[in-house]
């Protein structure tokens, strides 16, 4: 059988996918630290020079087709993961003059994917691993023969996080000789769209918050009762923070508007109290886009205010990006109490 046997030429991607690897930046929005996921995606393969004329082959064999994979993982924090999968790759036809051969190439992969954080919802990664390569050759002359061996695989993409549970990605792959070089053997490259889904909550933290209440609660119960001075009246404050803003949005919810009507309320009664409204984000991504994100969400709380009654000159507004955590930014549960906006109540002078 006439397949000819390709060289090994690496290609700018891989050696910039590479590179991201080992950068020493690289940290994730990791808003799934410790979840399996699962995920398809369809694409392009594109067959390195698998038709050299000449070796006497039809330069109009063809050399790319459609493939499609699924693949899995598990994110073990907020940058590394381990991620396997298969790929079927499609079918390479090549054109002799004495015969035709088609070959179906797919392959099984395994390897490192490392995530840089662009942003609260942007996300770049790098790959690096092995695949095990399985190519069924058949020419038009009913010979047929069967290729299996192993190889290098890298690769880089982009994703976007839909929600906690759903990430879109795009991902260019490169496998390096696949198949043997007794048969034949090609470089592949693989580019591809894909959704992924964590198999996570956001709401992990609040059973085990509700549980800690509700015990508290009875332990407070079996308490005697004892009589104790009444307090004086304490200025209130509120926090928005599950539920306050969609994912990277500034624009309140409805949940968050009805948090801050009680403080319309109290403002209205009380023309001797002002208020100050800051913003906070978590850890993740660049500190001058925490900082502005933190300033855009706290001037949303500060214009429901004033829409709805509170004079402007009462109102002072400020963001602190990253500053003042109130919990730890290694946990979602901690980056979503991290992500708020809190109103404090102070006496007018």
């Amino acid at each position: 059988m006439n397949i000819k046997r390709i060289s090994l030429y690496p290609s700018v991607a891989s050696i910039i996918s590479l590179s991201l690897l080992m950068s020493p930046q690289v940290n994730a929005a990791a808003e799934n630290a410790g979840e399996f996921y699962l995920g398809a995606k369809t694409g392009w393969s594109y067959f390195s020079g698998f038709c050299d004329p000449k070796e006497g082959c039809d330069d109009n064999s063809d050399d790319d087709a459609w493939g499609g994979s699924v693949y899995g993982g598990y994110q073990f924090n907020n940058w590394l993961s381990l991620e396997g999968g298969y790929n079927y790759l499609g079918n390479a036809k090549t054109y002799f003059a004495a015969e035709d051969v088609k070959s179906k190439i797919q392959n099984g992969e395994l390897g490192l994917k490392a995530d840089w954080n662009l942003g609260s919802a942007w996300n770049l990664f790098g790959k690096a691993g092995t695949s095990y390569n399985d190519i069924e050759h058949k020419s038009s002359i009913g010979e047929s023969e069967s290729d299996n061996n192993w190889s290098l695989m890298l690769g880089a993409g982009l994703e976007y996080q839909l929600s906690h549970n759903w990430r879109v990605r795009t991902e260019y792959q490169w496998f390096d000789d696949v198949g043997s070089s007794s048969v034949g053997d090609t470089d592949v490259h693989y580019v591809s769209l894909g959704l992924s889904y964590y198999f996570g909550s956001s709401d992990k933290g609040a059973a085990a918050t509700a549980a800690a209440a509700a015990t508290t609660a009875a332990m407070v119960q079996d308490e005697p009762m004892v009589e104790a001075e009444p307090a004086p009246e304490p200025l209130p404050a509120a926090t928005l923070s599950k539920g306050a803003f969609g994912h990277d949005s500034t624009e309140l919810t409805p949940e968050a508007k009805s948090s801050l009507d009680p403080v319309v309320t109290y403002l209205d009664q009380r023309q001797d109290v002002n208020v100050t409204v800051t913003g906070y984000t978590d850890s993740t991504g660049s500190a001058e886009y925490n900082q502005k994100l933190s300033e855009q969400r706290a001037q949303k709380a500060a214009d429901y205010l004033t829409a709805n009654g509170v004079d402007s000159s009462r109102v002072t507004v400020e963001g602190k990006g990253e500053a003042d955590p109130i919990a730890d930014n290694s946990t979602a549960e901690g980056r979503e109490q991290n992500r708020r906006v809190e109103i404090h109540y102070v006496e007018a002078q």
